[in-house]
Order: C-alpha cells, then sequence, then structure tokens
C-alpha cells in the first residue's frame, strides 16, 4: 500500500487524519507532527525515506522544507484550501454574526500572491479585511502574531481569521476572538486522491527495468574474473543489484529505473564505475538501458555500451525508454541528447550536411553551455572527436550558412589564433 508521510503543525494535523477513512484505503496515512517550524527538516530527513510520499498540510511548511531542499527526492506536496472552502465558511461566519464588519476582521492567509483568494471581486475596498503579506520564513508564527495582537491593541479588528493553527493558542491566551480557517475533509480527500494516483504512477517508472552492460576493451579470463568479484562485492555493499550474469565478452546487471536513479544520482555520476576505478587495474565502460520491458531495457543498454566503447575513455552512458541519451556520466563533456530523429533535426541534417547524431550532439553541446559560440577544440572535446574532424564540421557549417566566425582569439604567443565560431541553425 502506498504511504504518505504527512508533516503537520499539531493543530492541523487532526484534520488532515479525519479524512483518512473517507480515502477508503487508498493509502496510509503516516502522522509526522511539528511543534516549531525549525523541527521540519530533521523530520522530513528521517521519514522521507520510509514513505512513497510526502504531504505538508499547507504551504509554509512545503515552503520552509523547499529552502532547505532545491530539488526534493520524495515526492513532496502540500494541501491548499480551495476559495469553494474559503467563501463556505466566510457565509458561516457572517451568517453567525450579521453586524460583523470585514472591515474590522483580519486575515492572515490572503495576499497578492494567492489574489486574495478572490475577495477584492467580492467587497469594495472600504469593506475590505486587514491582511499581511507574509514571508514564509522561521519566525512566521511570531509575526503573524504580532501584528494579530498590534491591530487589536489599537483597536482596529474585532476578529481574527487564521490559517495557521500554531498562532491558535496565543490568540487564545490574549483574548483575541478568532477562528481558524483550514483545508475543507473533502479537499484533503480530493488532494489526496491525485497524490495517490501520481504516486501510483512514479512507482510503476520507478519499478521500470534498468540493464547495465560491462565490458571490458581487452577482455581475458583473469580480467573477468576480478570485474565478477568487484561486482558481487558492490552488490555486497550497495544492495542495488538484483542480477550479476557473465556473458560472452561482458556481463550483465540488472536492477529497477528507481535504483539507477540513485546509483547515478539522477544521472550526473555512475557509482558502479567509480567504485571499478578504485579497485580495478584496467578500464571498463558501462551501457544502461531503460525499459518498460527487460527485452527493450536491453536493446537500450546494447546502444549505450556502444556509445561508452566508442569513448576514448572508460565511461558510463545511459539510454532511456524515450531514447534519450546522456553521457559520459559524471565527465564535463556530459551531454543529453535524442536518438529520437525530430523532423526538423533530419531538415538541419540534409541542409548543411552533417549527419543527424553530430547535429544532435552540437545542439545538445549549445544547450549545456548556454552559449552558441565554439571552438574547434571545444566540438572536439564535447564530441570525443579528432581536432581534425571537429574542425571539418565547423568548416561545412560556415559554408552552408550556420555558422560563421564571430573573432579568433590567441591564448599563447605563439602559433595561430583559435578560430570562434557563432552557430545559428536558424539563420538558413
Amino acid at each position: 500500500m502506498i504511504k504518505i508521510g504527512v508533516i503537520a503543525a499539531n493543530y492541523s494535523m487532526q484534520q488532515i487524519m479525519d479524512a483518512e477513512p473517507m480515502l477508503q484505503g487508498q493509502c496510509e496515512l503516516v502522522p509526522i507532527p511539528y511543534a516549531q517550524l525549525h523541527e521540519i527538516k530533521d523530520l522530513y530527513e528521517k521519514h522521507r525515506h520510509y514513505v512513497h510520499g510526502i504531504l505538508f498540510s499547507g504551504p509554509l511548511g512545503y515552503s520552509i522544507a523547499k529552502q532547505e531542499w532545491q530539488e526534493f527526492e520524495t515526492p513532496t506536496y502540500f494541501v491548499t484550501m480551495k476559495e469553494g472552502d474559503f467563501y463556505k465558511r466566510l457565509f458561516s461566519i457572517s451568517n453567525g454574526n450579521k453586524q460583523l464588519d470585514f472591515s474590522r476582521v483580519f486575515i492572515d492567509f490572503i495576499h497578492e500572491q494567492n489574489n486574495f483568494m478572490g475577495l477584492r471581486d467580492a467587497l469594495p475596498e472600504k469593506e475590505f479585511p486587514h491582511y499581511i503579506q507574509l514571508e514564509y520564513t522561521y519566525d512566521v508564527y511570531d509575526e503573524v502574531f504580532k501584528h494579530h495582537q498590534m491591530l487589536w491593541q489599537q483597536g482596529k479588528i474585532d476578529l481574527s481569521i487564521t490559517g495557521l493553527g500554531n498562532v491558535v493558542e496565543r490568540l487564545n491566551q490574549v483574548g483575541i476572538p478568532n477562528i481558524v480557517m483550514l483545508a475543507s475533509k473533502e479537499t484533503i480527500v480530493e488532494r489526496i486522491e491525485q497524490i495517490v494516483s501520481e504516486l501510483r504512477i512514479t512507482n510503476l517508472l520507478e519499478n521500470q527495468s534498468a540493464v547495465g552492460i560491462l565490458s571490458l576493451s581487452e577482455p581475458d579470463d583473469f580480467k573477468e574474473i576480478l570485474l565478477h568479484k568487484a561486482l558481487l562485492e558492490f552488490h555486497n555493499k550497495e544492495k542495488v543489484l538484483s542480477v550479476i550474469q557473465k556473458k560472452s565478452g561482458h556481463f550483465e546487471v540488472i536492477t529497477t529505473f528507481g535504483e539507477l536513479k540513485q546509483m547515478t544520482n539522477q544521472f550526473t555520476a555512475c557509482a558502479i564505475l567509480e567504485y571499478l576505478k578504485q579497485v580495478l587495474p584496467f578500464p571498463v565502460n558501462i551501457g544502461w538501458g531503460v525499459g518498460s520491458t527487460l527485452y527493450q531495457a536491453k536493446i537500450c543498454a546494447q546502444k549505450a555500451s556502444h556509445a561508452a566503447v566508442s569513448h576514448e575513455l572508460d565511461c558510463s552512458y545511459v539510454i532511456t525508454e524515450n531514447e534519450e541519451v546522456i553521457g559520459p556520466l559524471g565527465e564535463d563533456t556530459c551531454i543529453h541528447f535524442t536518438h529520437t530523429v525530430e523532423p526538423h533535426v533530419e531538415r538541419l541534417s540534409e541542409a548543411h550536411g552533417v549527419s543527424v547524431l553530430q547535429i544532435q550532439k552540437i545542439l545538445a553541446v549549445l544547450a549545456k553551455r548556454k552559449s552558441n559560440e565554439l571552438t574547434g577544440e571545444e566540438l572536439a572535446y564535447h564530441l570525443n572527436l579528432t581536432l581534425r574532424q571537429a574542425n571539418r564540421i565547423l568548416k561545412r557549417l560556415e559554408e552552408s550558412g550556420a555558422a560563421k566566425i564571430s573573432y579568433k582569439k590567441q591564448e599563447k604567443l605563439k602559433g595561430r589564433p583559435k578560430k570562434v565560431y557563432s552557430i545559428d541553425f536558424a539563420s538558413r
């Protein structure tokens, strides 16, 4: 069953957990309560490995966590109050207090970023409630409470409406009439059902087959024995390879797409290759393939292995189910491109007399460098070509109008200056 960790302030936790019976066994909610915002980082790190996803009770906790992790390794979500929930509660409040003047109400969760929950269109300016431009920092509870207290002491409000459950007790202590407003149970259930659907799809993808082909440039029995031993030692240490098989001239390992992403740190390195470099006195090339079936993964692995073997140095490549090529992993020359021939790339190839594959790689290099300028040396470095081959490609692009010499740079006192080409495939 899918497990979702719920990180919420103590006050908000019950609202979410009360929704669990309405989910009818679609998932298990694991409560992870916090009292103070500074607890979120440790709680998130402690629990994320044991659940399929993390749900915050609102945007505050999510934003605090986002400040600690730019990219979440565990799927992470939050609940937001719908405008329907908001207006339903406002109607109930207004109906229960016919004399209530909304210009004497402070609502601490309406602001420009959420379009004031649509209130600008519903109330004239003179009846508009007090609000605050919230900044989601570790001091937000104190800052918001102080604003409630200031407005109350200045006699500007008769009621506080808060979306922060953790300030309710403090408001009560100083005698400020308040109402806490959270997402409705129906909204919470709807959000969790969306998350469950996403996680099911993600889990299917994470469990896709991933095959690695490890080949030696000069195979012999002794090297194969050492490689087999090293692979077994790596698996005993990391527990990520479900199968290790000796094939004719190479080894084949099988894992999952999810495990492969971990081993390659989201396709930025290759843990197995780094380990083998440390323990083996000879080079090994690795081609990884991913597919919805084992057969498809093996086909992709064979293509990736060919790309790795054709490289000068021992390296690792990945080819995904969608024909995306990534490699060499962990190197400065690593680029992302696709084996799928798109019509516009085919047209560029025909127009400039350069192969489709080279056009795809050049586009990938330009995207990676975030510049349209290249020297022959830079192109040779990134595409694993000789300088002569790289210069020939640039000359061909120049002749066809896709490249021009923007300037020449002299890096040494002697020798010819290097030509810097400006590439523009749209110019022709």
